[in-house]
């Protein structure tokens, strides 16, 4: 047989082509959720981005529950993932204060418009370019911060009109988070703690008079057929304790420099997606609410200004409280600092149309000033 030894030569040579890497990415909701639709984005984006030289497995409630997902990600069993960290108050309070502090929004010009996605731009570029404990935080668990995301305006979804303060003294109303459970009680109201795969049948059983929470989750949960009457945007205040896209530290600074900016390209799309999702799933199931006979009641005047009371005076309860328990220094100052940045978006959101459009005022305002070589590296 003969030999080609200068063909087999150039063969060793030439380069060889090497396979996509491919991330594993947890997430706690169900397939076909808003969040689903989002993730669908993110992986485009990100194959669209890195050339086809990275791409993204998504996990949908297969892998990892919401509870479970940042253990998983700190020992590498998904590289990435959703991660609430109002779950985890004692692994994440620098973030957790400034999420808890999400019904200010009703103080700033504009009120609660479109919150979900200023509070989406002021958390990303918080935690990115000034909240060094932040970032602290999530090293400490082995991740690396990649983006936030938040739900639009949180409302009573109930059993039965609520249309003053009047109505809802004694209410049992099931919160999400320590600030509407506060919220309760100056209200003459009772919060109860319950989580999300009980509200259907808490409102069923009238073991709860209202859910706090956005009408995005109405479809989520299925709620429709156990609401009867919807406060909108009222107590207000999204839940923005949301790392979109936490990524295990090792995973990270594996990658090349080229890999980690298409990263961020990709997560920028994915907290605007994911914001954009909730924000016109809000709309829609309004919609839906109104054309089955639910109620839509609008808070009075009355009810408005006592919530501001409320909101003022629980600023520095806030402040005090995460001084107290978790040591935070300059807990006000970090708090005014941060809605001085809630209000810069407030502005910026304004002449948002889509999620496109979204990612792009995301990645010019935040994502962009990350800087691929450094950020997550130990530089």
């Amino acid at each position: 047989m003969k030999q080609y030894p200068l063909v087999i030569a150039m063969m060793a040579l030439a380069p060889v082509a090497l396979e996509a890497e491919q991330l594993r990415f947890a997430s706690g909701y169900p397939s076909g959720s808003i969040t689903s639709e989002a993730l669908d984005a993110f992986s485009k984006k990100l194959e669209q981005a890195s050339s086809g030289d990275l791409s993204v497995q998504v996990y949908e409630l297969s892998l990892l529950n919401l509870k479970e997902t940042p253990s998983g990600i700190r020992d590498g069993m998904a590289d990435m993932g959703v991660v609430l960290t109002p779950y985890f108050p004692a692994d994440y309070p620098h973030t957790n204060m400034v999420a808890e502090v999400s019904m200010s929004i009703e103080l700033t010009d504009g009120g609660s418009d479109q919150a979900g996605l200023v509070y989406t731009g002021a958390m990303s570029e918080f935690i990115f370019l000034e909240c060094a404990e932040c970032r602290q935080e999530f090293e400490a668990q082995n991740q690396l911060f990649l983006g936030s995301a938040a739900t639009p305006p949180y409302s009573l979804l109930c059993r039965e009109k609520v249309d003053s303060l009047e109505a809802l003294e004694g209410k049992n109303l099931r919160t999400s988070g320590a600030q509407w459970a506060r919220w309760a009680e100056s209200v003459n109201a009772n919060p109860i703690t319950m989580s999300v795969n009980e509200i259907y049948e808490g409102l069923s059983q009238g073991v709860v008079d209202c859910s706090v929470q956005s009408t995005s989750e109405l479809s989520v949960f299925n709620l429709f057929e156990v609401v009867n009457d919807i406060t909108v945007n009222y107590p207000s205040g999204v839940f923005s304790g949301v790392g979109s896209a936490n990524i295990n530290k090792q995973t990270w600074r594996s990658l090349s420099e080229a890999q980690r900016e298409a990263l961020l390209e990709a997560t920028a799309v994915l907290s605007a997606e994911f914001s954009w999702g909730y924000e016109v799933g809000a709309v829609e199931n309004e919609k839906t609410a109104k054309e089955q006979g639910i109620g839509i009641t609008h808070p009075t005047e009355e009810m408005k200004e006592v919530n501001r009371e409320f909101i003022r005076s629980d600023l520095k309860t806030i402040a005090d409280a995460y001084t107290e328990r978790y040591g935070i220094e300059q807990a006000e100052e970090k708090i005014a600092r941060f809605r001085e940045i809630l209000a810069k978006w407030g502005e910026r959101i304004d002449d948002v149309e889509s999620g496109e459009e979204l990612a792009d005022l995301y990645w010019e305002h935040v994502f962009s000033k990350v800087s691929a070589a450094e950020y997550g590296m130990g530089k």
